[in-house]
């Protein structure tokens, strides 16, 4: 080889190079050629050592890596944190013993209290509840309490106002008894009076015609242009028959100035009649009961119909007096006497047919009876909710006097039974912290035991250690929503992940042997898994429900048979992609089964996918749990998300927090599972190991 042939090919050598003959005997250094010198034979690089790129990490494992490589994902570690506190409060709030709350019964007192952390009059989450529009607690002519919680629960009255309305309020005072009759087309043209057009009378009674019974009312007009004024007359009925005892002599006058512009009625007619003078002067009633010398009817008031315009009668007092010396008649007077309009309208009230009735008074009407100018006194106010429930109250049942009996052995109270008065708590009472009765209000004997009615303080009264604070506040059913929230989580938790694991497990087996082997085993198994799919799953999980009951495990079984079909889909197209790899048909080649080819090799590769899709069947589980719930299939004594959420649909508009808690934990479930599955699928996808 020389000079001239450096830049040859290497396999390249001219015939004078093939003829050449080198000799040299065994022991000796072989002859070099011509041309070429020791130093062609020479290393390189003398001074360093040739090897591969020096390692600069430690040998790994495949897991070791892919968790490397999620803890560097900062979502997915934030959703994993996120659902490992969810899980572990799941787990531990609803311990006996961590909330001092029992959320399987239903607590009468208790219910929809607001959620309360800081101190009452911080104004935020303090356990207040303010209520506009209300009544004022405060009867303003006797100054005492009718609120409707206890004045010790009172933090503030705000924006008090008066007003007159035509709606009826039990703090309304004052105003009209409107009576109003729709125009009566039925009637003859030119014809503008019927007897009995429309009516108002006090209930019957038998009147005795040699006592001297007076009558005195004030009535009041509304200058509206949908309503005329009628005439009226003084009515006496017996019946069904209608007398009339005045013939139409009085009528509705031009109104003058109104003394307050506030006002739309304004008193009009104020009269005093001698009833007895009238029933024994009215022509028609003496005919038919001549020799009578009692009367037993309704008296009242009738008025005209109009065929064109609609009438209406305002009464605003009416009081009947009677000159017998008899308490229970005096009794009975004053029963159909009426002073404050507005308290008529609040008795008692009846409907019958188009008779409305309201305490002793009942009237027709096409529109009935309605309050007409009631001053109303208005405010808001703003309450306690802890005090007002768990405060000291007077309407808990009573307490048995065994109770008390105990107390007074203990030396803790004094008492002398029958005698409420006597009642005290000894300087030991005070320390054992044991009492809870401030004071005896009856004492009353009830069969074979007796009875205390007592002012008790209510936390005590319902076994608790101290006042109770509810962070979240309490359901319609007086439940903590918090702990009843947190079970309902664990609940759900438990039949996600059985019913998760299970499906997995199915998808996982039966994708990858009907992804590996393909043709015939294939198309047998992909027909069974399309029979099953479709099949409706709520179809499927409703007729399990009503057949075999809505149990824990009924869930499971209707969710598994069909919730297997997502898992199979994807990891039978993950076979699909890898078992043609080079690396699969090397393993093959050298032996390997099938077995070992699915759960070894090809497995492996595909868990990325596999484990994304499999983390959200819990989510998924979790939703279609609440989805059956809202259609009244839910669990059956237990709770979950599902059934909370069925439950506190109906309190969304007035009480919004009690939805809040178990809808933010569905979200916070939904968002950190796809968050932590994301993370999962990158970690254990092969193709990054050792990357970053």
């Amino acid at each position: 080889m020389n000079e001239s042939n450096e830049n040859k090919d290497l396999f390249e050598f001219t015939d004078e190079e093939k003829n050449t003959v080198v000799e040299y005997r065994a022991g000796e250094e072989a002859p070099l050629a011509d041309g070429v010198s020791e130093a062609d034979f020479g290393f390189v690089q003398q001074d360093k050592s040739i090897h591969d790129v020096k390692f600069t990490t430690k040998p790994t494992t495949f897991f070791r890596d892919a968790m490397r490589r999620f803890a560097k994902n900062r979502s997915s570690v934030a959703g994993g944190i996120i659902l490992g506190i969810l899980f572990i409060l799941a787990f531990i709030l609803p311990i006996e013993g961590v909330l001092p709350y029992d959320v399987q019964s239903v607590h009468n007192y208790e219910g929809s209290l607001p959620p309360k952390v800081f101190n009452v009059g911080t104004g935020f989450w303090d356990g207040t509840r303010t209520y506009t529009n209300q009544a004022l607690p405060y009867d303003s002519t006797t100054n005492e309490w009718v609120g409707n919680y206890p004045e010790a629960a009172l933090i503030s009255v705000d924006n008090v106002r008066q007003s007159y309305a035509d709606v009826l309020t039990e703090d309304g005072t004052g105003g009209y008894v409107a009576l109003v009759r729709d125009a009566n087309p039925k009637l003859e043209e030119g014809e503008t009076t019927s007897v009995v057009g429309g009516y108002l009378y006090s209930y019957a009674y038998t009147y005795d015609l040699q006592n001297t019974y007076t009558i005195s009312y004030t009535l009041g007009w509304r200058d509206e242009a949908d309503t005329i004024q009628p005439k009226y007359d003084i009515l006496f009925r017996i019946g069904n028959t209608f007398y009339p005892l005045t013939d139409y002599s009085l009528s509705y006058g031009e109104l003058g100035a109104k003394d307050n512009a506030e006002m739309t009625v304004a008193p009009y007619a104020t009269e005093e009649l001698n009833l007895t003078d009238l029933l024994l002067n009215c022509e028609a009633l003496m005919e038919d009961y001549p020799d009578a010398t009692t009367l037993n009817g309704n008296v009242g008031f009738c008025f005209q119909e109009d065929a064109d315009n609609a009438t209406a009668l305002y009464l605003h007092d009416f009081t009947i007096t009677s000159t017998s010396e008899s308490s229970r008649e005096q009794a009975q007077m004053r029963n159909r006497s009426f002073s404050d309009a507005t308290e008529l309208l609040n008795r008692p009230q009846r409907t019958s047919g188009n008779q409305y009735n309201t305490g002793y008074w009942a009237g027709n009407g096409s529109t009935g009876l309605f309050p007409a100018d009631s001053l109303s006194t208005r405010c808001d106010i703003t309450y306690d909710m802890y005090e007002a429930v768990y405060g000291y109250r007077t309407d808990l049942p009573a307490l048995n006097y065994s109770v008390m009996q105990g107390w007074i052995d203990k030396g803790y109270v004094t008492y002398t039974a029958g005698d409420p008065e006597s009642f005290s708590i000894t300087q030991e009472g005070e320390a054992s912290g044991e009492v809870y009765v401030r004071k005896v209000i009856s004492d009353t004997p009830d069969g074979a035991t007796r009875n205390l009615q007592c002012e008790m303080l209510t936390w005590k009264w319902l076994g608790y250690d101290e006042m109770p604070i509810h962070v979240f506040g309490t359901d319609p059913d007086g439940r903590d929503i918090l702990k009843y929230s947190f079970e309902g989580l664990r609940n759900s938790l438990l039949i996600g992940i059985a019913v998760a694991i299970i499906n997995i497990f199915i998808g996982v087996v039966w994708g990858s042997i009907s992804g590996y082997f393909g043709g015939k085993v294939d198309l047998t198994m992909e027909r069974i898994v399309d029979i099953l799919a479709g099949i409706p799953w709520i179809v499927l999980m409703t007729v399990l429900c009503i057949k075999l009951g809505q149990t824990f495990f009924v869930f499971i079984l209707a969710l598994t048979l069909t919730g297997w079909i997502g898992t199979e889909s994807i990891t039978r197209s993950q076979f699909y992609r890898y078992r043609g790899r080079e690396y699969v048909l090397a393993s093959k080649t050298l032996g390997a089964k099938a077995p070992r080819l699915i759960f070894r090799h090809i497995l492996p590769n595909a868990i990325g996918t596999i484990v994304t899709s499999s983390v959200l069947i819990i989510p998924s589980v979790i939703f279609n749990e609440a989805t059956i719930s809202y259609l009244g299939l839910g669990f059956q004594g237990m709770s979950s998300l599902g059934v909370i959420l069925s439950r506190y649909q109906d309190t969304l508009r007035q009480f919004p927090y009690q939805l809040a808690v178990p809808a933010i934990i569905i979200a916070l479930l939904m968002i950190c599972f796809n968050l932590f599955g994301n993370g999962l699928r990158d970690a254990f996808n092969p193709s990054l190991k050792g990357t970053d």
